[in-house]
Order: structure tokens, then C-alpha cells, then sequence
């Protein structure tokens, strides 16, 4: 064999190899061939060397082998088959079909998973046999890949047990992945082919238009040098021209310039003012007697000096010009002085200058005082005097105090508390517009209908518990969000420390927030220049995996108490104790300054929960380190001493976790009876605190308080507590404590109960105390609000009923008698019991669903704000009206007066009704009779309507059975067979069809039920033939069917001709009774004027919103001094010596 044969075979092995290899391998890249177009033939020709074309011809003169199929090689060293069982691979989490399958078969699993399942499973576990193997492995995930095979019953598995194993298996599968793309790609997309003409490209050019006319040659002649001349712009003033304007019109219209017609200009002169006056308008203040000139008056001087004679002194024309020119020598021209008015003036002089006319002035004045009051108030609402043109164009005339309602200022709603109910809201009681949410799944107030019951355990491992913290300057975004590991059903902060927040879960635990510098370290913007700025963000992006600690917002609980101790019930009601007093572990309640050597500060707050029971908790620092003092704490032998930096957040009531504990137990039950009250609410007396105002130079927009305790003594301790339940029923109690310690863990207590009352149709969901009268409380439950007070027992000392649902109840911070009440219907109602009592005196819709709560905002502000939630989950702040936020000294006297009045109405009713009903006892032992009666037969129906339907039922079952055990016999059997048989052969012999037959069938089987509809009908009407004859009779002859009338209900017994008797007798002798004790006590009427007048006066000051704004003219004129402005000296004596004159001439007469 030659060179030249030995050359050609290797190129045509090349060759084949490069065409067996080019489809798979991605790296290569074909070469284009070039072709060229043989202008003879019109053929295409490949523009290859000789040898190449040789060789290629050679090639395609046998078929081209097969393209090898490329299979990854997967059983390398460190990859083991495995069989894997149903429950092993939902343990691992790789269940075929749901986690790989065959078009993605490999899938990283922990390594963790593993080892839990060899350790659950023993030796029966799959994995054991490479159990040494994993400890080996030191990957934190390994991969496994399933093997598709359909020719098998079993799922077999690669299991890679080291990290080259791992990586190869990697490399392998993404290979074959890409592969198999490219081959789907190649299938999908075409290569172009090579143009074969058939013909129409003449046609196609016939269509072209070709510029086929020569060009036109054109001279151009011109000076030449060409000189430049440029231009010279010049500066153009718009305002100085009347064409600077231009108008931009649409497109594709007509532009056209805006002349300027005024041309302004500034000038040196100005013309005079001058202010004329109309004698229509009346000038404010002037009335009729400031109309005269002697208003002028008192600016006159006086330039005579006592004991000068009167002939002696100048013209009274020259000085009144006199002291004009002296009082007012600024001004350059002076109006004249009016003769005319003068000489008025000094007549009316003369004659107020005579004793007899003024004393007669003074009795009028007297009896006229209070119609000048009255007038001069009247002046000054309806002002006639007062021009109101200017005042309507520069202010409004519109009063502040005239609106009762309130302004909408901020809603606060949060994603992550969607499908969920506001379960508390409370201010921050040192920090304006600040408020604490609590969100939970269900509300007291809300009666939600579930067709299936939530998993507890399940919404207590991945539900959210939302707590946020909201300020008014941001509804978007919370401020900050607190973490708790149950749902929170209540919240409170402390009202003497701004920095603890008080929570209670549905489990019966009490959560502790310390927000210790965490709102500031929010708020405060990290300025960073732009390297830190771009180096922190790829820091991140690297720790992905990492978690995030850096989010301020978020606040991990400080403390909650130990679950042995706290409530078995969801925490329903959080109150905190004054700082005064403190509890002690037996329950004895006494001062914080006694209970230790150093005065300080007690936190004592009371919980109570749905499971009967208040516990009363003592979050002092001391109280828990002194029970923590014998035990040992063991020390980390590692790090000695923690550095400074990871200190500086950490709360000191981070002792208080999980060692928290009560102090005393309240139980609210009587002492051997398992039933207790479910408390679902329950008021405590107020702290009596003093909040200052501290300015501070931030820019929160909010303002910041100090508290200041004020001191009390022993007299203040209260040990009684008004507590609803959630079954309507109201109850007060109070405890004593005991002398000495129980032994038990937490010392207990069954609540003495003073009365209970079921005054309530519905869950008593607000309890409130009166923040100026301690002895008052509210209470809301159903469609029932009431009022107690501590010295009537048994029951409130007002009650209303109203239409709809209320859901909660909030006493006023200004006025003693005002409370703000929710309804179910959106609505927001305030009522005003020195106004009235019977309906409130505003109600304002503010939701377009129920509400839930009301939260007043605790500090003194000058525009204060209210909060209502909903049950959208929304939380909205309402600007209270100015008129509920006037505060007067008068309130709480006249709130004492009526419930003094109330309670003496009260007492006297019952001591009336006592005296009456042991005078007459036969009455109350037939009201006893006849409600025990009433009672019976109310039971006697119940019992035949139970016995009726359990007989029914009886029969009911009885005929199942029957037709249950009903016999067949063999010839009913035989009928039966023979019946079928029959039918069969007749429908086969007629040839019908049993659907068509059915559906023929349709309109007689309509038919028949109409028939029975109207059987039906008839035998009702039959039925009610006689109630139907009474209605007609009763439409066509009303008057023949007129029922007597119904006899009153009374308590007198049936034997009226007895009782009669007893009363002719007593008649006798009630009657001399009577004359007797009218004769001894005659009725005298006493009525005054001034208690009537001072009645009315008083009923009007309740009535008007500010007093002070509507005598403003009164007090105007006060400051003026306008009844005693001073007369000047020279018309005073010349007055005098007129009026002796007189009095000598009248004498002479006489």
C-alpha cells in the first residue's frame, strides 16, 4: 500500500469519526462549506481542494455509521444501589412522583435525615448496612438519585457516600441534561438549505422598480470667497414687548401669538387714601349711647385746678380744643367739635347730677339686673352691632364648639394580620401616639361560624402571633414588631414605667416586652458613606444562609412566667396595681414603702382568665433573685466575663424568665363547688399618677411625659373588684388575705362574694372604673350597659337596653359624667349623663362593619385622639371634638349630686317595697302561687312535647325493624320473579325502549303530582275551615267579634268579696288616719324666684359649650371699664354749681 492509500484511509476515518461525534459534542463547531454558483450549469459547486473532494466522494459511497448514544456512567467508586421502602423515603422526603421522578431523578437530602432515620429504625432500616459510611461522610447533604426502571416492583436508588462520588454523579447528570437539550433544540430548530431556483426570480424583478433614466446635470454659479457674516443677537425683553407671549397649540395646527394688552409699571406717586363711612353700618362696638360725642370725653385733660372760680374759667369750646390739641398733638388736622352734641351732653348731665334721679336709677338698675345679663348675652351671640362682611372673608364665623364629631386622623392595618381580629390596643401612657396591638384569631365580642375546627397544635407551631407597635406618624409600617410564641389575647403598659409592656396568651401565660431604647435605635437613621455602603451589601448577599439578626423592628420577649404557676385559661383582662401598695405572698395588701427598708417602687399587676381565677404577679427585680439566692448558678468555665458590647441591650428583668411566678390566687367560686365565674373582665381603682410634659428636640413628631406618683395612705386600699363573665353574669368580690402562709406553692383565696347579678343578656366583654369617682363603674354585655356603684348591693344604679349589641365601654378623661360606647353596627355613641340619660347624645358611624373595642388616649393633650378597631382587623384614631374636651371643676360635684340623687331614689324604693310587702304578705305568697304555677304548666308542656316526640321516634324505629324483618315467602318470592319475568317479555315483544318509555311517562307522573298537590291543599284548607270562617267574619262584621278586654295582671287574690270586706273595714280607720295626718303636717309650697332662676341658669350653663366664648362682649366691656369712665373735672363742676342752683331755685318755690 502506497502513501497516498495510507493518507486517504486516514482522512476518511477522520472523517467518519468527526461525523459520528459532531451531533453530541457540544464543544466542536462545524465548518461551513463554501459553495460557489457555476454560472454555466447554474449548479452548486464545493469549493474544496482536490484531495478533500476525493475523499469525500470516497466517504459517501458507504453509509455513515451509527451515531453512539451517550449513557452516564454512574457506578463509580463511592455510589451504592439501594432499595428504598415507602415510609423510608417520606422520612427522607424523596418520594417518587412527588419530590424525583425520571425526568429529574437526583435530589440532595440532609445528611441528618438519614442518620434520624437509621436511629429510628435500627437494622431494619435500609441505610444501616453504610452506617459507617455516613459517620465517615462530613457533608452536611448528600446526594441520591432514583433509577428508573418499570421492569421492576421495587424503587432502587444511587446513593453517593463521599465527595468525589458526589461530584462525579453531578458532573454526569448536568452532561446528560445538556445533551439531551441540545438534541431537543437541533430536533426543534432547522438549518438552512441551500437556494434552488426554479424560475420566479424573473418575475420578481420585473416588479422592482430599477432607476433606470439618466441623471440631469445642473451649473450652479457663485461668488467666490464666500464672506461670513455672522449675526449679532441682541438681549429681548419679554415683558417690555406685546408679542413676547407665543400659544402652543396641538400638533398639526396653526401657531398664533398672544398679544400682551397691560403693560405694568412701577411710579413713584401714589394717591391719597381716604376712608369713608356709611351711616347704615353701625360700627362694632358702638351702641346707642357711645354714639355721641361725649364718648371723647375722658381724652380731655383737665386745666382747672380746685377752689377757681367758675367766671374765671375759659370757654368750654376753647377747651375741649385745648385738650384736643394736647392729646392728640401727632395728628395734623383735627375734626371739629360738635356744639351741637355737647350741649346734649351737658343737659343729661344736669339731670344725673340730681339725688332724686339717681336713686331712683340705682333701684331700676337693681330690678333690672338680671334682663341686662340676660340681653347683654344675648348681644353678644346675635350681634347686630357687628359688621360680619370682613369677618366672612378673613375667618370663620363657624364655632369649634358647635361639632360633636369625630375627625378621622390615622388607620392602622398590617398584612400579616389578615383574616384576624384586634384583640387589644393600649396607649402608650408616656409617649404620644404610640399604641401596642395584639392580634388573634377569634374576638368575644364577634360570633364566628366554622364549618371545621383549627388544629390548636398546628396554629401554635406555624401560626404568626402579631404584636406590633404603631406611632401615628407612620400607618404603613409598624414600628416595631414583638415576638411571642403564643397568641396574645390582652396587653397593658406599665403606667409609671414607659418601658415595660404587659401581655397575657391563650395559654395562660404572662409575656413581658422591655422596649428599653428599641423605638430610638428604629428611628435613628445609620448614615454610611458609600464603600461601607457597598462593602455591608455583599457581605450579605455572601451570608444568604444566615440568620437575620440585624432587623431592629423585631423584639424577642424579655421574660414570661413559669407554666406550672400561671393560668390554666386564656388571659383575658391585664390590671395594674398603684405603685403605692404592694400584695404581699399571703394576700395582705399594704404600702410599698413598709414592705421593705428602702421606699420603692412596687409593679404589682392582676390577670384574669376564662379558667375562674385572678392572680395577682410582683414583677420586682428583688422579689425573684431573693427565691433564686439558693440555688447554684453553674459558670461557664470558657469565657469568664462576657464582653461589654453583647451587655448593652440586655434587660435586667431577663431574671424574670421562666422563674416568674404569683404572688396570690384569686379564685372566683365558692369554697367545695368545682364551678368558677370565666372571667372575661374585670376594673380595678386607677394609679394616682401626675404626667409632666418633657420637651424634647426630636423628630418623631410625638411628645414625651414624665410620671410623678403622688403619695397616699393606708384609707386608699380597696380590696373589692367588679369581675363579668362570659355567661352575662355580674359580680363583685373582694379578699382579705391571710395571717399567715398556706404552704401551698402559690397561696389561694376563695373570693367573699358581696352580690351577683344577671342584669346582662349577653358576655359582659368591658369593665370599667370612673377616673374622678372611684366608687362608679360601667359595664357592657350584650345589648345591656350599666352603671354601679359601690354603696347599692345587688344591683346597678343605671341600666339601658339598647337596640343592638354593644361590645365595649370607655369613661371620659375630661368630664366625669361622658363615656364612649361600641356598637355591633359600626357605631361610636356618647352619652352625657348631666345631660340626659335616656339616649346618648351623639352617635357617629365610623366603620361599615361591627367594632370590636375602644382605647382612649391617656395623656393631656391640647387635640387629644381615641382609638376604635373593627373586625376587618383595622385599627382607626379619631380627633375628639373640642366640646368633649372642656374641662370644668363644676362636673364632678354635679356627677356626685346625681348619683346621690339616684341612690337616694334607689334606697327609698326599696325600703318602700320592703315595708309594703311585709304589710301585705298574702301578696307575695300569691305572687309565689302563681309564678310556681306558671311554672308547672310552662314544665308540664315541655314534658307532653318531649314524651310526644319520643313516642314518634319509637315508632319511627319500630317500623325500620319491621320492614327490616319482614318475611318473603317462597310464593310472594315466585309472584315477584313471575311479575318481572312478564314485564321483560312484554317489552321485548312490543320492542319498547324502557328510556323512551320513561320519558313518555313524564308528563302523567306531573300530572299526578299536581292531582295529590291539590289533595293536599284541600285537606289543609279543611283543616283550618274554622279559622278561616273566624278571619272572614272578622274582615266583613269586625264589631260582632270584639274580644273583651284582657284583665290587668294583679297580685290581689281571686277572692274578691273577702278582700273587699277587709278594706270597707279599714276604711274607717285609714280615713280618720288620713285627716289626722294632714291636719298635723299641712303642706306649705315654699317658692323662690332666685332658687328658680338659679335652677335655670344652671340647666343653661350645661347646656351651653363654653361660657366664657359666649360672654366675650361681657367681659370686653369689664376690661374697658365703660360704666366707670371718669368725668372730666371741668364739666364736673360746672355741673355741680348748675345743680345747687337748681336745688336752692326749687326750695324758694317751695
Amino acid at each position: 500500500m502506497s502513501d497516498t492509500d495510507s493518507e486517504e484511509e486516514k482522512i476518511v476515518e477522520e472523517v467518519r469519526h468527526s461525523s459520528s461525534e459532531t451531533s453530541y459534542d457540544e464543544d466542536e463547531v462545524e465548518e461551513p462549506i463554501k459553495e460557489a454558483k457555476d454560472e454555466s450549469t447554474g449548479t452548486l459547486v464545493s469549493l474544496q481542494t482536490p484531495k478533500r473532494v476525493r475523499m469525500a466522494s470516497l466517504v459517501q459511497l458507504q453509509p455513515l455509521p451509527r451515531r453512539k448514544r451517550f449513557i452516564p456512567k454512574y457506578e463509580v467508586e463511592g455510589v451504592v444501589k439501594l432499595i428504598l421502602g415507602d415510609e423510608t423515603q417520606l422520612q427522607i422526603e424523596i418520594v417518587v412522583g412527588s419530590h424525583v421522578n425520571a425526568q429529574h431523578p437526583w435530589k440532595t437530602v440532609a445528611t441528618e435525615k438519614v442518620m434520624a432515620a437509621i436511629d429510628t429504625s435500627g437494622e431494619l432500616s435500609e441505610f444501616f448496612p453504610l452506617k459507617e459510611a455516613l459517620e465517615a461522610y462530613e457533608e452536611p447533604e448528600m446526594l441520591i438519585g432514583y433509577i428508573p426502571d418499570e421492569s421492576k416492583d421495587v424503587d432502587e436508588f444511587y446513593v453517593c457516600i463521599t465527595k468525589e462520588a458526589k461530584e462525579h454523579c453531578q458532573q454526569q447528570s448536568e452532561k446528560f441534561i445538556r445533551r439531551q437539550e441540545k438534541k431537543l433544540e437541533k430536533s426543534l430548530q432547522r438549518k438552512p438549505k441551500p437556494w434552488t431556483s426554479l424560475g420566479s426570480e424573473i418575475e420578481i424583478n420585473e416588479l422592482v422598480p430599477i432607476n433606470s433614466r439618466p441623471l440631469i446635470e445642473v451649473e450652479v454659479k457663485a461668488t467666490y470667497p464666500t464672506l461670513y457674516d455672522p449675526k449679532h443677537f441682541i438681549a429681548r425683553d419679554v415683558l417690555a414687548v406685546r408679542d413676547g407671549y407665543i400659544e402652543l397649540t396641538p400638533y398639526r395646527q396653526k401657531f398664533n401669538n398672544i398679544y400682551k394688552k397691560r403693560v405694568d409699571c412701577a411710579s413713584q406717586i401714589g394717591l391719597p387714601k381716604s376712608h369713608r363711612a356709611q351711616q347704615t353700618v353701625l360700627r362694632y362696638p358702638k351702641n346707642m349711647w357711645t354714639q355721641s360725642v361725649a364718648d371723647a370725653m375722658g381724652q380731655f385733660k383737665n386745666p382747672f385746678e380746685k377752689g377757681e372760680d367758675a367766671s374765671s374759667k375759659k370757654n368750654l369750646a376753647e377747651l375741649f380744643d385745648e385738650g384736643q390739641e394736647d392729646s392728640s398733638s401727632e395728628d395734623e388736622a383735627q375734626e371739629p367739635v360738635d356744639e351741637v352734641g355737647l350741649a346734649t351732653y351737658m343737659a343729661a348731665f344736669k339731670r344725673l347730677r340730681r339725688l332724686s334721679y339717681q336713686k331712683r336709677m340705682k333701684e331700676f338698675m337693681l330690678d333690672r339686673t338680671s334682663e341686662f345679663d340676660d340681653l347683654i348675652e344675648l348681644n353678644t351671640v346675635m350681634d347686630i352691632y357687628c359688621n360680619d362682611y370682613p369677618n366672612l372673608q378673613s375667618k370663620k364665623t363657624v364655632s369649634v364648639y358647635d361639632s360633636m364629631t369625630f375627625e378621622e386622623y390615622v388607620c392602622f392595618t398590617d398584612v400579616r394580620a389578615k383574616d384576624k381580629y384586634v384583640s387589644c390596643a393600649a396607649f402608650h401612657p408616656m409617649w404620644s401616639g404610640i399604641v401596642a396591638i395584639s392580634y388573634s384569631d377569634g374576638s368575644p365580642t364577634v360570633m364566628k361560624f366554622v364549618s371545621t375546627r383549627p388544629d390548636p397544635i398546628q396554629r401554635a407551631v406555624y401560626g404568626l402571633n402579631p404584636v406590633l407597635i404603631w406611632s401615628h406618624i407612620d400607618s404603613l409600617i409598624p414600628k416595631l414588631y414583638l415576638e411571642s410564641p403564643r397568641e396574645v389575647k390582652s396587653l397593658a403598659f406599665c403606667p409609671f414605667d414607659e418601658n415595660l409592656l404587659l401581655g397575657g396568651c391563650i395559654n395562660g401565660q404572662v409575656i413581658l416586652w422591655d422596649l428599653t431604647n428599641k423605638l430610638e435605635n428604629v428611628e435613628n437613621v445609620e448614615v454610611l458613606t458609600e464603600t461601607r455602603e457597598r462593602y455591608r451589601i455583599a457581605m450579605n448577599s455572601h451570608m444568604l444562609w444566615f440568620k437575620n439578626i440585624q432587623d431592629k423592628s423585631v423584639v424577642q420577649p424579655t421574660a414570661m412566667s413559669n407554666l406550672l404557676t400561671s393560668h390554666y385559661g386564656p388571659i383575658t383582662t391585664i390590671k395594674w396595681l398603684s405603685p403605692n401598695f404592694t400584695v404581699s405572698s399571703t394576700g395582705r395588701m399594704g404600702m410599698s414603702s413598709e414592705n421593705q427598708d428602702h421606699p420603692k417602687v412596687s409593679y404589682v399587676c392582676f390577670t384574669g382568665s376564662e379558667d375562674g381565677t385572678i392572680l395577682i404577679w410582683n414583677l420586682s427585680i428583688e422579689n425573684v433573685s431573693s427565691l433564686m439566692d439558693g440555688k447554684k448558678v453553674k459558670k461557664s468555665k470558657r469565657v469568664l466575663r462576657r464582653p461589654s458590647g453583647l451587655m448593652t441591650d440586655v434587660s435586667p428583668y431577663r431574671v424574670l424568665d421562666r422563674n416568674l411566678m404569683p404572688c396570690y390566687k384569686i379564685i372566683l367560686g365558692v369554697a367545695g363547688q368545682p364551678k368558677t365565674l370565666p372571667v372575661q373582665s374585670f376594673a380595678l381603682n386607677k394609679p394616682v399618677l401626675k404626667y409632666i410634659h418633657v420637651p424634647k428636640t426630636t423628630a418623631t413628631g410625638r411628645k414625651y411625659f414624665t410620671c410623678e406618683i403622688l403619695p397616699q395612705t393606708s384609707d386608699d386600699f380597696f380590696t373589692k373588684i367588679y369581675c363579668g363573665s362570659q355567661h352575662g353574669e355580674m359580680r363583685r368580690i373582694k379578699w382579705e388575705g391571710h395571717a399567715f402562709n398556706t404552704g401551698e406553692v402559690v397561696n389561694s383565696e376563695y373570693g367573699d362574694i358581696d352580690y351577683t347579678c344577671f342584669i346582662h343578656d349577653g358576655i359582659v366583654s368591658s369593665t370599667s372604673r370612673n377616673y374622678f369617682l372611684n366608687d362608679i363603674t360601667a359595664t357592657v354585655g350584650g345589648k345591656v350597659f350599666a352603671i354601679w356603684s359601690d354603696q347599692l348591693l345587688g344591683r346597678p344604679l343605671l341600666w339601658k337596653k339598647r337596640s343592638c349589641r354593644l361590645t365595649d365601654v370607655k369613661w371620659s378623661l375630661y368630664k366625669p359624667s361622658m363615656l364612649f360606647i361600641s356598637t355591633s353596627e359600626g357605631d361610636l355613641e356618647t352619652w352625657d349623663l348631666l345631660l340626659r340619660s335616656d339616649q346618648p347624645i351623639a352617635t357617629q358611624t365610623v366603620s361599615g362593619t361591627m367594632l370590636t373595642g375602644v382605647s382612649v388616649h391617656t395623656l393631656p393633650l391640647q387635640k387629644n385622639i381615641i382609638g376604635v378597631s373593627d373586625a376587618y382587623g383595622s385599627f382607626q384614631m379619631f380627633i375628639d371634638p373640642p366640646i368633649f374636651m372642656i374641662e370644668n371643676i363644676t362636673y364632678g360635684s354635679r356627677m356626685e349630686a346625681l348619683v346621690q340623687r339616684e341612690l337616694n331614689v334607689k334606697v327609698s324604693f326599696l325600703k318602700w317595697q320592703h315595708q309594703w310587702m311585709k304589710q301585705n304578705p298574702g301578696i307575695l305568697i300569691e305572687m309565689n302561687r302563681k309564678e310556681g304555677a306558671l311554672l308547672a304548666e310552662k314544665e308540664e308542656e315541655k314534658r307532653r312535647k318531649r314524651e310526644a316526640e319520643e313516642q314518634r321516634l319509637e315508632e319511627e324505629a319500630e317500623a325500620r325493624r319491621l320492614e327490616k324483618t319482614r318475611f318473603i315467602g317462597p310464593v310472594e318470592r315466585w309472584q315477584i320473579i313471575i311479575q318481572k319475568l312478564i314485564e321483560r317479555t312484554i317489552a321485548v315483544k312490543k320492542r319498547i325502549n324502557r328510556a323512551e318509555l320513561i320519558e313518555d311517562e313524564k308528563p302523567l307522573r306531573e300530572l299526578e303530582a299536581q292531582r295529590l298537590e291539590k289533595e293536599r291543599r284541600m285537606l289543609e284548607i279543611m283543616k283550618n275551615q274554622k279559622a278561616i270562617f273566624n278571619d272572614t267574619v272578622a274582615i266583613l262584621f269586625p264589631e260582632a267579634i270584639k274580644k273583651p278586654p284582657k284583665p290587668k295582671k294583679t297580685y290581689m287574690s281571686d277572692n274578691r268579696d273577702k278582700l273587699k270586706k277587709e278594706y270597707l273595714e279599714d276604711y274607717q280607720f285609714l280615713k280618720a288616719l288620713a285627716f289626722k295626718t294632714v291636719n298635723d303636717n299641712p303642706y306649705k309650697a315654699s317658692f323662690s324666684w332666685e332658687a328658680t332662676i338659679a335652677e335655670g341658669k344652671e340647666r343653661k350653663q350645661a347646656l351651653n359649650a363654653h361660657e366664657s366664648f359666649i360672654k366675650l362682649h361681657k367681659l370686653r366691656l369689664d376690661d374697658e371699664d365703660f360704666f366707670t369712665a371718669p368725668v372730666p373735672a371741668a364739666i364736673q363742676n360746672i355741673a355741680e354749681d348748675e345743680t345747687v342752683e337748681e336745688e336752692q331755685a326749687e326750695e324758694n318755690k317751695e
